[in-house]
């Protein structure tokens, strides 16, 4: 077994011949992130799924729709103050 050189922030990259690519491990992996994208809600090209939110002021439940205004897109900002 050896070590991929690569950039010094790069983990190292481990090659093996023990690694196979159809492994029965490696096809469970593959089905696995193909049922999660066939079950997700939101698929490209259709409208955004109207979830559920609460607001943390007052413990209120509404959908993301309803803060939507007439001919006004909707921004989400899902960023972080760390």
């Amino acid at each position: 077994m050896r070590e991929q050189e690569g950039d010094a922030t790069d983990p190292p990259v481990c090659i093996s011949d023990s690694n196979r690519l159809f492994s029965l491990e490696s096809l469970k992996a593959v089905w696995h992130g193909h049922k999660l994208d066939f079950l997700k809600a939101a698929h490209l090209g259709r409208g955004a799924p109207n979830t559920e939110v609460v607001q943390l002021e007052h413990q209120r439940r509404s959908r993301i729709l309803d803060y939507a205004k007439d001919k006004r897109p909707l921004i989400l900002n899902f960023g972080s103050c760390t």
